[in-house]
């Protein structure tokens, strides 16, 4: 690469840090709430929360009972920042338009809980194909 008179700016090679093993707890606390979220449960979804994030999951869950009656999940992508992973997931069912969301999970109190969630069904993002 060309040198830009930059220089001070200039880092050198980076170490490439080890790969992170994913929690299988994050895993199975992300499952759950996709088998909760595929009920539309609002109360068991939102057990599954923090508390500020207790109001956008049950207008999911509302918006997954209005879509329709889902029976199959699967988690699409993930992500980690830090000690928080992201993970993209679509609900299907026979006759029903996919279902797509977005979740944040991190540990709360010992427990892996949901910080942050986003319908993706209808919005246009690098998330959505």
């Amino acid at each position: 690469m060309p040198d830009l008179g930059f220089r001070k700016n200039v880092m050198g090679p980076q170490p490439i840090a080890e790969r992170t093993a994913t929690p299988p707890e994050m895993l199975e606390a992300a499952n759950r709430f996709l088998q909760l979220l595929a009920e539309a449960d609002a109360d068991g979804l939102c057990a599954m929360t923090v508390e500020q994030t207790r109001d956008e999951v049950s207008r999911l869950a509302e918006a997954v009972r209005q879509a329709g009656p889902y029976n199959e999940n699967r988690i699409v992508a993930s992500a980690r920042t830090n000690r928080h992973y992201w993970i993209k997931a679509e609900l299907k069912a026979s006759g029903a338009k996919p279902f797509l969301v977005q979740l944040r999970l991190g540990e709360h109190d010992g427990r892996w809980k949901i910080w942050e969630t986003m319908n993706l069904t209808d919005a246009r993002s690098a998330w959505t194909r």
